[in-house]
């Protein structure tokens, strides 16, 4: 189900509960979704030739973008109340959700005389909700409650979105890598600013000795390029830290100018700055720097993404330097097959395949023996494994260190960097990947070192990263619905039923309702014409209204 149906399903759910009309509305003045309620009155109002309602909102729509919860406004003609309630995503206002029109109860006379007292007013007038000013007090707490939603639903779509943007950025950067004999550094660097538009400048710092760097290429939104040579030490903070680290820097929300940019006017400070540093023979070769003017901070998914572009980077420069020999060539086929993999990978939507399709392409490039994918959900233990030889029994002691390692031991799910550890029986080379605060897991490969450790770490740090975001557009976190009261539903229906209840008020679809709970679609339907007829209702958004009124029936309408 697509977030605008989502969207209207928790709109009728909602116009069921505040008995009035209910609409949704972008910043064109168009709607985004139909209107729920619709009575003469509203549709009147709405619907008109003169379209007064639009022009109305225009001329106010920059006073409402600074509401920050629902007030009540005059529509059109004095009388004639409707409550704008703001939903807010990522800081900004993404839509407004207007309810109404409505008479204040006692007003009619009032809003008759507004409308011109012609006769099919005074009949819709007549017929129109009214409210009360406690009415309007407690609708008003529920439309908060129902922007709440709204902006988790958007929030989930437009994560799903970077997600996929991420992942094709990487997939172009893999087409560089693939088709190109010389490196391009500039190609590069555009695609750091691609993850993001608030992202407003990247650059490359070439260690030239022991002790300095200078900046030898830049992209940014402007055509600035007063950073160019510039040379830092690594007497300077920031480069002492990665020579020493080894690791990425983040600095977000910074509230004075960095000093490290100094080629930056007072009206450029940055918000933002990612540093990740750059290996080549075990040593720092270099950095990226990429940087914000704007924004505060940016998801797990662009640093993670970053990250791993500076990890391809380094392959890049290797790639140059070393003129491709017979490995390289066949790293840049492996990368073009992982590349290809990872694209049928985005297009499926059952987990267990996009996990059973990462073990094995994790076994054939690693030419290992044995691989596995622990994931850890809030309701079952997962573990995907891929053998390519019959005694792999001996790994299954190796299960319960990983969970206690990653899942028991609260460990870092944040870095992207793998780790490599000693067993008795060889290497185990490990990869931890974030779904969301739910769901975490690691990708394990016994190496048998048939390659370089750089080589199949690259690889698979490339291959987990894009299992992370296909896996984070596949396995939704699942708040975007309400609690359901178990007492009152668990009286009427079975444990399976109660399962397929929660994925419907989610606005999931039977199919990913059926690939969620392992059943079949037509299962699934029995389930839910079983639900329909125990809880009496047809469809549904009638389901979702009555969890809706369950969750907020202390509110009495009248």
């Amino acid at each position: 189900m697509s977030a605008r149906e989502l969207l209207q399903n928790v709109q009728e759910a909602y116009a069921s509960l505040i008995g009035l009309p209910l609409i949704m509305i972008d910043s064109a003045y168009t709607s985004l979704t139909s209107v729920s309620n619709a009575d003469e009155f509203s549709e009147l109002i709405m619907f008109s030739e003169s379209k007064d309602l639009q022009k109305m909102l225009a001329e106010q729509w920059e006073d409402y973008l600074q509401l920050t919860s629902p007030t009540v406004i005059d529509l059109v003609f004095p009388g004639a109340k409707g409550i704008i309630t703001p939903v807010i995503v990522e800081e900004q206002v993404y839509c407004f959700i207007l309810a109404g029109p409505f008479i204040i109860t006692g007003s009619h006379l009032e809003t008759r005389r507004g409308a011109g007292d012609k006769e099919r007013w005074n009949r819709s007038i007549m017929s129109a909700s009214k409210c009360s000013l406690l009415d309007i007090q407690a609708r008003v707490r529920v439309l908060e409650k129902m922007s709440h939603v709204c902006a988790r639903l958007v929030e989930g779509e437009k994560r799903n979105k970077r997600y996929l943007h991420c992942l094709r950025s990487l997939h172009e950067a893999v087409g560089y890598y693939e088709k190109q004999q010389t490196l391009h550094i500039t190609s590069y660097l555009r695609i750091f600013c691609q993850f993001h538009p608030y992202i407003h400048f990247a650059a490359y710092a070439k260690r030239i000795d022991e002790k300095r760097f200078v900046i030898e290429d830049i992209t940014t939104e402007q055509s600035d390029k007063k950073w160019l040579g510039t040379i830092y030490t690594t007497d300077h903070p920031i480069m002492k830290y990665l020579v020493e680290r080894r690791e990425p820097l983040y600095l977000e929300n910074v509230s004075a100018k960095f000093e490290f940019a100094d080629w930056m006017n007072k009206e450029n400070e940055l918000k933002t700055l990612f540093i990740y540093p750059l290996t080549q023979n075990d040593s720092i070769s270099g950095a990226i720097f990429v940087g914000s003017k704007a924004k505060a901070r940016f998801g797990q998914e662009i640093k993670e993404s970053g990250h791993l572009l500076a990890k391809l980077f380094e392959m890049f420069l290797s790639y140059q330097y070393n003129q491709c020999n017979r490995n390289e060539k066949r790293y840049l086929s492996a990368l073009e097959s992982l590349n290809d993999m990872c694209k049928v990978m985005n297009m499926m939507n059952n987990v267990d395949e996009i996990l059973h399709m990462a073990a094995h392409l994790a076994l054939e490039f690693a030419q290992s023996d044995f691989s596995a994918i622990f994931l850890n959900h809030p309701n079952e233990r997962k573990v995907i494994t891929d053998t390519a030889n019959s005694s792999y029994r001996q790994f299954h002691h190796y299960y319960d260190t990983v969970w206690s390692r990653y899942f028991q031991q609260q460990q870092d799910f944040s870095s992207a960097s793998p780790n490599v550890y000693k067993t008795g029986f060889g290497i185990m080379m490990e990869f931890p990947f974030y779904i969301h605060k739910h769901i975490q897991g690691v990708l394990a490969v016994h190496v048998i070192q048939t390659k370089p450790l750089k080589e199949i770490e690259a690889y698979l740090s490339l291959l987990t990263t894009m299992l992370t975001f296909i896996l984070q557009r596949v396995m939704q976190p699942e708040e975007r619905g309400l609690s359901i009261q178990k007492s009152f539903f668990s009286e009427l229906l079975t444990s399976r039923e109660m399962d397929v209840l929660k994925y419907i008020v989610q606005g999931y679809s039977n199919r990913e309702i059926a690939e969620k709970l392992y059943i079949s679609v037509h299962t699934v339907k029995n389930h839910i014409t079983n639900i329909f007829q125990k809880l009496g209702v047809t469809d549904r958004s009638q389901v979702i209204a009555m969890v809706y009124q369950l969750n907020y029936g202390e509110y009495e309408w009248k």
